[in-house]
């Protein structure tokens, strides 16, 4: 996908809801409503997303044994019925069970809802 650069700065910009006439123009405007450049942006998004993914290294040896169990122990439908021995290794590897922290989205959800 090609991007468009438009280097002649008259032209009504409708992200800032007024007709730019310089570059100047353009520049003070953008950063008055707290904006930047696409270039600036894409800058951003890059550092961002290098920082994100740099110190994970992926899950534990002990985790992916514990995912793989609880796995096995699906039925042929994906429904998983744990046992006490899995909800411990979960629990060793860091699984939280606390509701407090799930999203609503899935607390009124299958085996979540504390109520039932």
């Amino acid at each position: 996908m090609a991007n468009i650069i438009v280097r002649n700065y008259e032209h009504y910009n409708r992200t800032l809801g007024k007709y730019i006439s310089s570059k100047s123009q353009y520049e003070k405007e953008m950063a008055k409503q707290g904006m930047v450049s696409w270039e600036v942006g894409e800058q951003l998004a890059e550092k961002a997303r290098k920082s994100l993914h740099k110190d994970y290294d992926g899950l534990s040896p002990q985790a992916m044994a514990v995912c793989k169990a609880a796995k096995d122990q699906a039925d042929k439908k994906g429904n998983l019925k744990l046992s006490s021995r899995l909800v411990d290794g979960m629990k060793k590897t860091g699984v939280c069970f606390d509701l407090d922290k799930l999203p609503k989205a899935y607390r009124d959800v299958g085996g979540f809802d504390a109520s039932t």
